[in-house]
């Protein structure tokens, strides 16, 4: 039997209580989203499962500790969870502000957006993915193998002055990833020891994101 943290309440949240609970029929769940109207959806479920009214990252700050009770995090919330959860939490007032990610970055991966605070969203695939993708040695849809998982590209690359950390999305089942408790907590004391600019990536084999963190300028 394991704990899960969801942090999303909309489809992809619903797909991962529904095939956890078929994989793990001792699974506790508790469910976390600020829209009231997501988690009426949840409350029919059968069996229930906990729910809890909060912006994720927010929720993240106030309730991730040692011995929090969870053993799975499972992000499914429209946000980059490990990035969001930083700047709430351990940098929250500490002086850091967001940087674009280099370039050098969006080659790992054939499909690359660019967000609003410079963030990369990247993709070795270029077509819709199924929800359920098993994360195979072969893409499914386009019949291409997949060679190097994105999280391990990622935390190869080098660039100079910019150190990179990465959390590893991994699969629980079909289409649903997450990562330990523990996870996030070593991310933040590898953050401590970053004194110039960093990126903060999360990612699963096929698909990932980038933010970049510096230290602000003072006036």
């Amino acid at each position: 039997m394991s704990f899960y943290l969801v942090l999303g309440a909309g489809r992809f949240g619903r797909l991962a209580l529904e095939r956890l609970g078929k994989l793990d029929k001792e699974a506790k769940f508790l469910i976390v989203d600020r829209d009231p109207q997501a988690l009426a959806a949840i409350r029919v479920l059968n069996p229930p499962v906990g729910i809890r009214e909060a912006e994720a990252a927010r929720f993240l700050a106030e309730n991730l500790h040692q011995g929090c009770p969870w053993d799975w995090i499972i992000p499914m919330a429209p946000v980059h969870a490990a990035y969001a959860w930083l700047r709430q939490g351990p940098l929250g007032g500490a002086g850091w502000q967001s940087a674009p990610v280099p370039e050098a970055v969006g080659n790992l991966a054939p499909a690359v957006i660019r967000g609003e605070e410079g963030e990369l969203y990247l993709s070795y695939s270029d077509h819709l993915c199924p929800d359920d993708c098993p994360e195979p040695d072969i893409c499914p849809v386009s019949g291409e193998g997949r060679g190097t998982p994105l999280y391990e590209a990622l935390a190869a690359i080098r660039i100079p002055g910019c150190r990179i950390l990465v959390m590893v999305s991994r699969q629980l089942a079909p289409g649903v990833g997450g990562y330990p408790p523990g996870e996030l907590l070593r991310l933040a004391l590898e953050v401590g020891s970053c004194t110039g600019k960093f990126l903060i990536a999360t990612a699963c084999r096929c698909h990932g994101v980038v933010h970049g963190l510096e230290r602000e300028v003072k006036q």
